[in-house]
């Protein structure tokens, strides 16, 4: 009997240690810090995962670019040496995909129902689509949020307030094109790198969502903040192809499905923490200018978008920037 009982209890210990063998941790990189939009993605999306699989896939997050620049990181999950990756549009998605790129037109979307309707509606899904040429799939779209302009100068108010700023953005071609007709001084540098670039004068100012300047605390190094919205980020889930292409038809829709739940989760989290950000601001030294002229904005970038059409057409952008 104490033999049989024994066989029993090792039977027991060997069909756990097979189950949890059979769990597979998935490495998920992002450059944003812990605790941001994108790390509440990350997580909704683990759970629902889990509960989608019985627990087979487990994700394991890598913020703060721990994992390497939001380029390395790109190139790593085309390559699988990441197993997926959150990133956001504006710099090294349009050069991964150059036809994200559309997406980094300054003054393209009006407020969040706008970037919704259009993300949410064919033309965001073509633009997922166009992902399967990089090596990668593109699960869901994520939320960076609207940008805004914080300096160390001056109040932000027309086109002539940018003029000769040395504005850090992100590494985007269309995001420098954009500044330059401006005015400003464009150049880029790793996230990692700016709020010491900021606070020694290297830098003068930046743009960036409400959520990303107060949770890296950049108030601190800038004086100056305006709310302009003037460009929409959203934020791509990507996976290895090699990868999803292995995967069963359920198993392909269980990541699709807790993607698009991660997606939505930072969505919510962006649009909430954006008016608490904004009262943190209130509660700091900061100035908040809130009188953007946008449609002088618009006037001034006339030849920047005549340029940009030679690249997507104009009727991509008015199919997008008209869209109701």
């Amino acid at each position: 009997m104490r033999a049989f009982w024994g066989a029993v209890v090792g039977a027991a210990l060997l069909m756990a240690s097979v189950g949890a063998q059979a769990q597979e941790k998935l490495r998920v990189g992002h450059v944003l810090p812990k605790g941001s939009q994108f790390s509440e993605a990350v997580r909704v999306m683990s759970e629902e995962l889990q509960r989608r699989t019985n627990n087979k896939y487990v994700l394991e997050e890598h913020p703060a670019s721990v994992l390497g620049s939001g380029p390395a990181m790109l190139d790593a999950v085309k390559l699988g040496t990441i197993d997926m990756v959150l990133s956001s549009s504006g710099g090294a998605l349009a050069q991964f995909n150059p036809k994200m790129g559309i997406l980094d037109l300054m003054l393209l979307f009006r407020d969040e129902a706008h970037a919704d309707l259009v993300l949410d509606g064919p033309i965001g899904q073509e633009l997922l689509d166009s992902f399967k040429d990089t090596g990668t799939v593109a699960l869901a779209w994520a939320e960076n949020g609207f940008r805004q302009l914080t300096n160390s100068v001056r109040p932000i108010k027309t086109p002539a307030d940018l003029k000769g700023l040395k504005m850090r953005i992100a590494e985007s071609e269309l995001f420098k094109q954009a500044f330059q007709t401006l005015g400003a001084e464009p150049f880029s540098m790793p996230f990692a790198q700016l709020y010491p670039a900021l606070k020694s004068g290297q830098a003068e100012g930046e743009e960036n969502p409400v959520t990303t300047i107060v949770g890296s605390k950049l108030y601190e190094v800038q004086s100056q903040i305006t709310i302009s919205r003037h460009t929409y980020s959203p934020g791509v889930i990507l996976i290895n192809k090699e990868f999803f292409d292995d995967l069963s038809p359920d198993m392909k829709t269980a990541f699709i499905e807790a993607a698009r739940a991660g997606g939505k989760a930072s969505r919510e989290y962006v649009r909430s923490r954006d008016r608490e950000g904004m009262n943190t601001l209130k509660s700091t030294p900061i100035t908040i200018t809130t009188d953007f002229d946008r449609a002088a904005f618009e006037k001034a970038l006339e030849p920047f978008y005549q340029e940009a059409a030679k690249k997507f057409t104009m009727e991509k952008i008015l199919a997008i920037k008209n869209a109701k």
